[in-house]
């Protein structure tokens, strides 16, 4: 029975000294993660792209909105007045195909407003993804987390990149907009070489 006992012993021994080497190999076989986070929320809405983007929005569709907001307004006072019982059949038909006609603007332009958002949205995912990158390959970071994504529970706030891509992204986007700007007068000086 002690014989039994102590080759138990020693096979135990023998085991967890190989589990140890083998964990050892293994902790030197995986890298540690260094793990960052960024609050993309921020970035979106602070970042100089994400401002100039809103400005051209605005500077691009900011009249037409306000003219249908008005045709709106116009045609919710129309309303009020038909509610007359002495109306006219006539004024009510005008009514509806003035609204059917509002209708159709409003479809209209909330598509064409989709259409340059979704492109101004995937422009700036481009920008955050490559500053993202260059921030934590700078910074020595193995994974980048988006906070706002909802993974999140807590951080350490050395583990912030937020501001450092936020700065990223804006200098990724005037380097942009200087080439952009390059190109642009390139091509002019073509076109009046042509002529």
């Amino acid at each position: 029975m002690r014989i039994l006992l102590l080759i138990s012993l020693v096979v135990c021994l023998i085991a967890g000294s190989m589990t140890g080497a083998s964990a050892a190999a293994d902790e030197k076989a995986i890298p540690t993660a260094k793990i960052g986070v960024v609050d993309m929320q921020t970035v979106a809405s602070q970042s100089v792209p994400a401002e100039a983007a809103r400005k051209q929005m605005d500077d691009k569709y900011g009249k037409e909105r306000q003219a249908l907001e008005k045709q709106g307004e116009a045609l919710k006072k129309k309303a009020e007045g038909l509610k007359n019982p002495k109306t006219s059949e006539e004024k009510k038909l005008e009514f509806i195909r003035a609204k059917q006609d509002l209708d159709q603007k409003t479809r209209n332009f909330v598509r064409k407003v989709e259409q340059d958002e979704v492109r101004l949205r995937q422009d700036m995912v481009t920008l955050v993804f490559q500053a993202a990158y260059e921030v934590a390959h700078s910074k020595g970071f193995n994974f980048v987390v988006d906070v706002t994504a909802g993974g999140v529970l807590y951080a350490d706030q050395s583990m912030d990149l937020t501001q450092d891509v936020l700065a990223e992204v804006n200098k990724l986007y005037e380097v942009s907009k200087f080439h952009k700007e390059k190109d642009s007068k390139k091509d002019e000086k073509k076109a009046d070489d042509k002529k």
